[in-house]
Parts: C-alpha cells; sequence; structure tokens
C-alpha cells in the first residue's frame, strides 16, 4: 500500500510539472485548468454597429438618388392605390432626359381642396423629414412655367380608403411645399398650402429661380417646410400647426399644372376624368429624394415647434437646417 501511494503521488507530480514550464506556457488536461480567462470584451456578432457610431436610420432605405430606374417601382402612386383608372401624368422617366434625375410631365390636373393630382409617395408612420432638389420649368425647360399654378414639391397627405365610388367631398388633409409658376405665369415663386378637411389656404411668395432644395419635417403636430435655394442657406419658410394628420403618411412629390383650365371644372369632373385638352406647362425634375428621423433636441421636447415666440428659427435650423 505504501508503493502504491508512493507511485501515486509521483504521477500526480509528474502532471503538475509537465503542465507547467519556464516561460507559463502548456495546458492542462483537466477542462478548465490553466485555461486564460474569459475575454472582458467578446467579439459582437456580425452586423453590430461599432461602440460610438451612428444608430442607423429605419427611413434610410425609403431614399432614392434616382440611379436606377428599377427604383420606379418602389414608388406608390394616388391614382392607383384609389383605383381612379388614370394617370395623370403625360411622361415620367428616370436617367432618359437627364441623367440621374427623375422627370415628370403632368397633364392638366390640381391640388386644391377637393381636386385630386398627381402623388408619387413612400408611407411613412411618425416623425420624419425629407429632402429633395427639384428643378420647375416651363414644358421647353428654359423659364419658369408661363400656365397659372405650375409647380412642383414635397407633399405630405393624409392616406383615404377610397376609390371612385365611394369617394366624399371634404375629406382631404395635407400640406404641401412647391417651386414653379403660381398667381403669376412666367415668373418662379414657392406655393404652400395646408387643407384640413377639404378647405385649402394657400401663400405664394417669390422665388430666387427655377432650382431649389426643399425640405418638409413632420414632428409630433408640428410640420415645418424649409427651403435652401440656389447660393443660399436653409431657412424656415413656412410652420403649420397639423395634430390632425394621422400617424402614418402618404410622403412624397407631386406635381400641378395649368388651373386656368381646371377651374372651370368640377372637383368630380377633375377627378374623374384625364384632362387632355387643356394647356400644361410644366416640366418638373428631381434629383433626389431622402428620408430620416430628426433628432429633436432635449432642450425643445414639449415646446411648440409652430411657435416662433417658443422656438426661434434658428434654433429649428440648428437641427434642421443641416445638409
Amino acid at each position: 500500500m505504501r508503493i502504491l501511494t508512493g507511485l501515486a503521488t509521483l504521477a500526480l507530480l509528474s502532471l503538475a510539472a509537465a503542465g507547467c514550464s519556464s516561460n507559463g506556457g502548456g495546458s492542462s488536461a483537466i477542462p478548465g485548468v490553466g485555461a486564460p480567462p474569459p475575454a472582458s470584451n467578446p467579439t459582437p456578432p456580425a452586423g453590430t454597429p461599432a461602440p460610438g457610431s451612428p444608430t442607423p436610420d429605419d427611413l434610410a432605405p425609403l431614399s432614392d438618388e434616382f440611379d436606377d430606374p428599377a427604383t420606379l417601382s418602389s414608388w406608390s402612386r394616388v391614382y392607383q392605390t384609389e383605383q381612379w383608372g388614370f394617370d395623370q401624368l403625360e411622361a415620367i422617366d428616370l436617367g432618359a432626359t437627364r441623367a440621374g434625375w427623375l422627370t415628370l410631365v403632368p397633364y392638366t390636373s390640381s391640388w386644391f381642396e377637393d381636386y385630386r393630382g398627381v402623388l408619387a409617395y413612400k408611407q411613412v408612420s411618425g416623425d420624419f423629414v425629407v429632402t429633395t432638389r427639384v428643378l420647375s420649368t416651363n414644358r421647353a425647360g428654359d423659364a419658369p412655367p408661363l400656365r397659372l399654378y405650375s409647380l412642383a414639391g414635397i407633399m405630405v397627405r393624409a392616406p383615404r380608403n377610397v376609390t371612385p365610388a365611394t369617394w366624399q367631398p371634404g375629406q382631404e388633409d395635407y400640406v404641401f411645399l412647391s417651386l414653379g409658376a403660381a398667381d403669376t405665369p412666367g415668373l418662379a415663386q414657392t406655393e404652400v398650402k395646408t387643407t384640413d378637411d377639404g378647405t385649402s389656404t394657400l401663400t405664394i411668395d417669390p422665388a430666387n429661380g427655377s432650382e431649389a432644395r426643399i425640405r418638409v419635417a413632420r414632428i409630433g403636430g408640428a410640420v415645418i417646410c424649409l427651403i435652401r435655394e440656389e447660393s443660399s442657406a436653409w431657412r424656415v419658410h413656412r410652420r403649420f400647426s397639423r395634430p390632425d394628420l394621422p400617424a402614418t403618411l402618404q410622403v412624397g412629390l407631386t406635381v400641378y399644372t395649368d388651373w386656368d383650365n381646371v377651374q372651370v371644372l368640377t372637383p368630380e369632373q377633375h377627378n374623374t376624368a384625364l384632362i387632355t385638352s387643356g394647356q400644361p406647362d410644366l416640366r418638373a425634375q428631381f434629383d433626389f429624394v431622402r428620408y430620416a428621423r430628426p433628432a429633436v433636441p432635449a432642450s425643445l421636447s414639449g415646446l411648440d415647434l409652430t411657435d416662433p415666440l417658443a422656438v426661434s428659427d434658428a434654433q429649428l435650423l440648428a437641427f434642421l437646417g443641416q445638409d
């Protein structure tokens, strides 16, 4: 028994010696003994943002740089979703007329009160900022349009679950900011319009030219319109209080032209028939459309963003006036 015990002791001492070396190398045959401690910062799964990197914007995939004609299929159209049966665009192309730009050429049509026009949109829920660069000219492309209220821009609209058979007046709700010619044909102007239950209020201002970047932000019940004309900085153009707008909106591009020939029709006549006998004069081109979530400073939380006495233009531009 003494001999067996001595041999066992010798074996254990030999194993311990084998598991050690003068430089700390080697390994143990016993799980966990001599193993390195677990890493304090394990490698994150693939696709995990690096520490300190910005959080990905969930609206970014909706954006379109208009460099691939295939992306046209990702845009919804009001005439299709509401089953009107005809397209108020005479021409639409991505890159054919101008490389990297979307070109829209509308028939005679308009958005005003119960008149329904062109809208190409993405559906967006919650707060957002949408930006585009637009060039609005006559069809020849060399001057502002020569027909009343021929403009193009960004529109945010409450969806309507209607068809021509179920449509009723007095139910349009939207805001838009457009560039073109409004009440003075041949003169570059902007138009902002807010429509609440089919009642439209519009404001017209002179523009520095036929091209500009425009932006619309919806933050809570506020809708804020901004513009950056060529060789100028961003500025706050108009603010609207629209807490009535639903959480999910149709957000995208609108074009309309030739109010001269629209106004002689009732909304029902205009909305249910393609007008090919008018004198439309608008060619609208868009360089891109970009969607993002607004990063509202904590210092503005709970304040009325539509009230310039509560939140100044400078405070809005600090987070909405960046490219």
